[in-house]
């Protein structure tokens, strides 16, 4: 994504890094928030969203801790993704950053006295993995598109 030439970021730039920081927030203000309210937030989303849309197709429902650990992968894939695209389709940088969000969410669940799991990290590690793989592929199959117009 060139910068504009006044040496500004261009437009679709700037959004992408709002979208990586709302992400950001997103994750940091969900580990703010005390043991009880974010079990009580999962619990509701895992008995009125995820279980009866799997009953709809004949799945079996989920464990709310099996909900939560996938939401943690989801959320830090989806940073990964716009990381990647930050730092321009290099997967190791977008996974290096992945990897310190990843450890400041559990150093920041030390503050809202919930305790900070090293297997967590791993979890969030799993999306980390994921979405910096998916972003390189999709911002390398962008680059190959460009150039073949």
């Amino acid at each position: 994504m060139p910068q504009a030439e006044t040496g500004r970021p261009s437009r679709k730039r700037m959004i992408l890094l709002i979208a990586t920081g709302l992400v950001l927030i997103f994750i940091f203000a969900q580990s703010l928030l005390p043991q009880n309210v974010s079990a009580e937030e999962s619990g509701w989303m895992t008995e009125k969203i995820i279980n009866p849309f799997l009953n709809l197709f004949g799945l079996r429902s989920m464990m709310h801790g099996t909900v939560r650990k996938l939401v943690h992968i989801a959320e830090f894939a989806i940073l990964s993704v716009l990381l990647v695209f930050c730092f321009r389709g290099k997967p190791i940088k977008g996974a290096g950053a992945g990897f310190t969000a990843a450890f400041l969410d559990e150093s920041i669940q030390l503050l809202s006295d919930r305790g900070a799991l090293i297997s967590d990290v791993w979890i969030d590690l799993i999306g980390v993995a994921l979405g910096s793989l998916l972003g390189f592929l999709v911002y390398r199959a962008i680059i190959r598109r460009r150039q073949a117009s």
